[in-house]
């Protein structure tokens, strides 16, 4: 599938001009347009570049290309079609472009446990990862709103790897602290979402779209041991009640924060003790978190 902003045009140019114009074949033509007739033997470009005798009809140094650009893009930006498979906008992939999230306003059919987004169409891990593998073969993978909500506000973030077979990590800085998100399976990562680096409140915002954190190619494990539709909500709403549980019996006299059989306080990362708050990422978000919600 492709983006419907997808667009492909013709284009001519001249190969000897010192700065390379492509000029749409809708617009070529114009009274000025000397390229395509006889009238190219006046242009000082084609002189100065004449090794034999002059030549009627177009022009031998006239070349004619297609080329793909971005409808939505406020500047037009041609690509040679040979290298569309580069770019994003020829897979599934492109549902992750900001320009398409921004112009084509999608209907995620966003889901709702307990007033945390858990949209329908996504995988996800026992330690708050999602996955989304599309039918091109592309997968992308970030933090659940879950994880967005504890952290609340993110004031740095790296990666591990970039490229190559891991099971792909994000260092996240919040409340001071360092915490790694690592999805739990392998995959053959590709790219990093490196935009995030200068904007780490996104992943908060927007953490299943715009926020996506790896994206690569699925070996036969990467999708071991995850939930979606049914068996995911079911999942959540007990990861509701247990983190409750575990914010109502606070250590070191601290106080709960989380209202009996409410939705524990956002930015959940600056309000809990470091120790408190190792224990709990420990609990919920290792890469071996814990399988009690299973049970």
């Amino acid at each position: 599938m492709t983006c419907p902003f997808l667009r492909e045009t013709q284009v001519k140019s001249c190969s000897s001009a010192s700065i390379r114009k492509l000029i749409p074949l809708a617009q070529a033509g114009g009274k000025d347009e000397k390229c395509s007739s006889a009238a190219h033997t006046t242009c000082s470009v084609y002189r100065n570049e004449l090794t034999g005798p002059e030549t009627g009809g177009p022009c031998p140094f006239l070349r004619e290309s297609l080329m793909q650009y971005c409808a939505a893009a406020p500047v037009t930006r041609f690509v040679p079609y040979s290298e569309s498979l580069l770019s994003r906008c020829g897979t599934d992939s492109f549902r992750y472009c900001d320009l398409y999230l921004s112009m084509a306003h999608p209907d995620l059919s966003r889901e709702e446990v307990d007033g945390l987004p858990l949209p329908g169409w996504l995988s996800y891990s026992a330690n708050h990862m999602w996955l989304e593998v599309t039918e091109d073969g592309i997968c992308h993978a970030g933090i659940d709103a879950f994880l967005a909500r504890v952290l609340g506000k993110i004031e740095r973030l790296s990666y591990v790897w970039e490229k190559g077979r891991h099971c792909p990590t994000a260092v996240l800085t919040a409340a001071g602290q360092d915490f790694e998100a690592t999805f739990p399976n392998p995959m053959l990562l590709t790219n990093c979402n490196l935009y995030l680096r200068a904007n780490p409140s996104r992943l908060i915002s927007e953490p299943y779209t715009a926020a996506w954190l790896f994206e690569g190619m699925p070996l036969p494990e990467t999708r071991n041991h995850l939930r979606s539709g049914v068996a995911a909500r079911q999942w959540m709403e007990r990861e509701q009640r247990r983190i409750n549980e575990f914010l109502q019996q606070p250590a070191d006299g601290s106080q709960p924060c989380a209202a009996d059989g409410g939705q524990f306080a956002e930015g959940l990362a600056a309000h809990v003790p470091p120790e408190r708050l190792r224990a709990l990422f420990h609990e919920f978000f290792s890469p071996f978190a814990s399988e009690k919600s299973q049970l």
